[in-house]
């Protein structure tokens, strides 16, 4: 007890009332205290349960995409999807003489040999053409991605292969709209070509060097570019990292946090935009990966961004 509570009996009937009013108000602060505690308590205990619902959801979805990975390396393993090791594309004629379509709207050949001029320093086409920085592309409609015999691709375009990426029109468009966009960790040199008319005039003028162009149905379509665009206000949206840190291990179970690209391409350091762009590109199912796609399909706009601002100053 205080001094000043030891002195207050002194006083009499006004001391008693003095300390009494004292313990009185002393009892009532620490009821506040005790109520602000507990109600600290109980936010606290509804944000772990929270937290534990997500990691129930997360661990349910993270065991999913497990079973997936495990069933498709077993079908690549088994050779059901991943091209034949030595396997070659169809025969290339001795002679291969340029088509000029006859379809309406197919794209200007004359024009697409024009635009050639950007991918003749690394690919050849036509009779005698053979690999050189890049593969030939004679015969490229319908041909699995990485199957020129001689070549020696990109683990990223394997990757795609493996998942059963072909060459058609529109996958064809959106890998030269933005080679790294469509296959991170490409060696193709190339900025893409932006202009979907322009792609549409290559296309026409490649598929003039297929082995029978004139009988590729339009449902493999030169007419008409598969543009993969992202909204602009999901570009815009602000990730928040530490979100993102705690979204992250289903990502991490694959892709190396340190950057590492051992069998699955690095994600650390990308570009905001560009994660984004990619995760909706699985989503839109124009990248080809299968469980990327069922990851990318769960995860909401500001989850991706968040999983963007982790990952984009993540260093080792």
């Amino acid at each position: 007890m205080s001094a000043g509570n030891l002195f207050l009996p002194a006083l009499g009937a006004t001391g008693l009332v003095l300390s009494c009013a004292i313990l009185l108000a002393t009892a009532n602060r620490d009821r506040q205290e005790l109520a602000t505690a507990e109600a600290a308590i109980v936010t606290s205990e509804t944000r772990i349960e929270d937290f534990k619902s997500r990691v129930e959801r997360l661990e349910g979805e993270l065991e999913a995409a497990r079973a997936e990975v495990a069933d498709l390396r077993a079908a690549a393993e088994a050779g059901d999807e991943a091209p034949a090791e030595g396997e070659e594309v169809a025969a290339l004629p001795e002679t291969v003489t340029p088509v000029t379509p006859s379809t309406p709207g197919q794209g200007n050949v004359e024009n697409g040999k024009k635009l050639f001029a950007e991918c003749s320093g690394c690919h050849k086409i036509g009779a005698g053409a053979e690999n050189g920085i890049g593969p030939h592309l004679n015969l490229l409609f319908g041909r699995k991605a990485a199957s020129v015999t001689d070549f020696r691709y990109s683990d990223s375009l394997i990757r795609a292969a493996s998942n059963g990426l072909e060459w058609h029109a529109d996958t064809l468009s959106d890998y030269i709209e933005d080679p790294r966009t469509f296959a991170s960790g490409t060696r193709m040199s190339y900025d893409g070509m932006k202009d979907a008319a322009d792609r549409r005039d290559l296309l026409a003028f490649l598929r003039t060097y297929s082995d029978n162009p004139a009988d590729i149905p339009e449902a493999d379509p030169t007419a008409v570019g598969t543009d993969h665009t992202v909204d602009p206000e999901i570009l815009t949206l602000v990730g928040d990292a530490e979100y993102g840190e705690y979204l992250s291990s289903e990502c991490t179970t694959c892709h190396q946090a340190s950057g590492g690209d051992d069998g699955i391409p690095s994600i650390v350091l990308w570009p905001e935009e560009d994660f984004v762009t990619a995760m909706h590109a699985y989503r839109d199912k124009v990248r080809p990966n299968q469980v990327m796609q069922l990851i990318a399909g769960r995860l909401s706009n500001e989850e991706i961004a968040a999983l963007a601002a982790y990952f984009k100053d993540l260093e080792e």
